[in-house]
């Protein structure tokens, strides 16, 4: 396999080297004989078997498989509360299995199934199930269950930094922030949110490519999945009408409705009622306690304060996202030049990320692939990363305090997860912000260097054709 040259380009071109662009991968590098040298050519000179993709697809392979040893405990003696907290090896997978009847019910399918889960989660989840059936019933399906679930995620996550390497165009090594994330690491086996996040990166991988109706397919299977492919919809609509492209917009939109039906269609027309009602229990929902409106609500009842309910928490969830879109849209009209494709998708789910009344720290994996196009700067991410990561564990130690009633060796109390909370919560929006300062500033933007934006795609076109570019 040949390095694959940026879009637009026939003949190969240098690629950016982490090790000469970024301070501390460069300073990391010094006890094995310092940075690339300056006058090697990566990209032009053929790099043998050991390819820019070949690389980080070991990498991402080796990743998968630490994740999966890291639940090594649940995976010997199963999982069990508050033992799957307490050692930080829960999964959503086995226990959806036991608690959505999976050996019995196809989810959204079947009359009367329990599952919670979103529709495209529902559809692995059954597949799943089904490819499982040989393995018996009790402990040693739902062992079955949980492998063969984080197999396929194994794969979508290769699939995810093989694309990111390819949107990235010259910067392909920058994929690597996806392929040895720590936060992947300890949580890309807790849930189906893969299953948005590949889909998510192939819809930019197209969208970089001029392929609008591609991409906007692809965020619509991910929508159902995950909600967070509606900001990204809405922000590549107020770039589209910034760089006066609106037809291929709405081509986008149409794509997306259209593959979001083709996904919910089937449970329609079987089992009417379905959605609906999950629609109505996500809406019923309480807040987590890793968000904003769950962190008041655990310190309300400390404190003997009003308790914010159901429907205030979904009120102010809406008025605040309204105000998120808004920010948004203020930003790819009124920023001095148009913010790259990734930057606004960055800020964007960023934001959604904070606001969620759903919010877990899992769902940091949402933003690990647009932290490599964004903001591809080592220190800063890794920073973020690691204040996700001890919020997840926070999460885990603090519920098994509250589930499991243990000692405070295995788990700790309310002020310390609430603490570990607000850190993640506040290293997402200080990433935000180094990414608004590139936007308004792009001197500060390693990525702007390099001269259009990798994944404008119909947007470059535009800009060019009006001489901005």
């Amino acid at each position: 396999m040949q390095e694959t040259p940026p879009s637009g380009s026939s003949t190969p071109q240098p690629l950016i080297v982490p090790s000469r662009s970024d301070p501390l991968l460069s300073a990391m590098t010094e006890p094995v004989g310092g940075p690339l040298g300056r006058h090697t050519a990566p990209g032009v000179v053929r790099a043998g078997f050991f390819t820019v993709e070949r690389v980080l697809v070991l990498m991402s392979a080796v990743a998968a498989l630490l994740a999966v040893v890291l639940k090594g405990h649940c995976r010997t003696v199963g999982w069990t509360t508050p033992d799957q907290y307490s050692t930080v090896c829960y999964s959503v997978f086995p226990n959806a299995f036991l608690d959505g009847q999976l050996d019995k019910l196809v989810p959204f399918f079947s009359q009367g199934s329990p599952f919670d889960g979103p529709v495209l989660a529902g559809w692995v989840a059954g597949i799943a199930a089904w490819l499982t059936s040989a393995a018996g019933s009790g402990p040693v399906r739902q062992l079955a269950f949980f492998d063969v679930n984080a197999a396929m995620i194994a794969l979508l996550w290769i699939l995810t930094v093989v694309v990111a390497a390819r949107t990235a165009a010259r910067r392909s090594w920058d994929a690597a922030i996806i392929a040895c994330s720590p936060v992947l690491v300890l949580t890309a086996y807790v849930g189906w949110d893969f299953w948005a996040v590949a889909p998510v990166a192939l819809a930019l991988y197209f969208f970089a490519r001029g392929r609008v109706v591609a991409s906007g397919a692809a965020l619509g299977v991910a929508a159902m999945a995950a909600p967070y492919p509606v900001v990204i919809l809405l922000a590549l609509l107020f770039l589209g009408m910034r760089a006066g492209q609106v037809t291929k917009m709405l081509e986008l939109l149409a794509a997306a409705l259209v593959a979001w039906l083709l996904v919910l269609a089937p449970v329609m027309l079987l089992n009417p009622t379905a959605y609906p009602d999950y629609m109505d229990k996500l809406l019923a929902a309480e807040p987590s306690e890793s968000s904003i409106y769950g962190g008041y609500n655990l310190v309300a009842r400390q404190l003997g304060w009003s308790v914010m309910d159901v429907g205030v928490a979904n009120t102010l969830f809406t008025v605040l996202l309204v105000v998120l879109v808004l920010g948004v849209m203020a930003l790819a009209f009124y920023a001095p030049h148009p913010p790259r494709v990734g930057q606004l998708l960055f800020v964007a789910v960023a934001g959604f990320m904070v606001l969620n009344k759903g919010a877990e720290p899992w769902h940091a994996m949402w933003l690990v692939p647009f932290a490599a196009l964004a903001l591809p700067k080592w220190r800063p991410v890794l920073l973020w990363q690691a204040a996700v990561v001890a919020h997840f564990i926070a999460l885990m130690l603090f519920r098994s305090k509250m589930l499991g009633n243990i000692g405070n060796q295995h788990a700790i109390d309310m002020p310390y997860f609430l603490l570990a909370a607000m850190i993640s919560t506040l290293a997402t929006c200080a990433l935000a912000a180094m990414v608004i300062r590139d936007i308004y500033a792009p001197e500060h933007d390693v990525v702007a260097r390099g001269g259009r934006d990798p994944q404008g795609g119909v947007l470059n076109a535009a800009a060019a054709r009006d001489g901005h570019a």
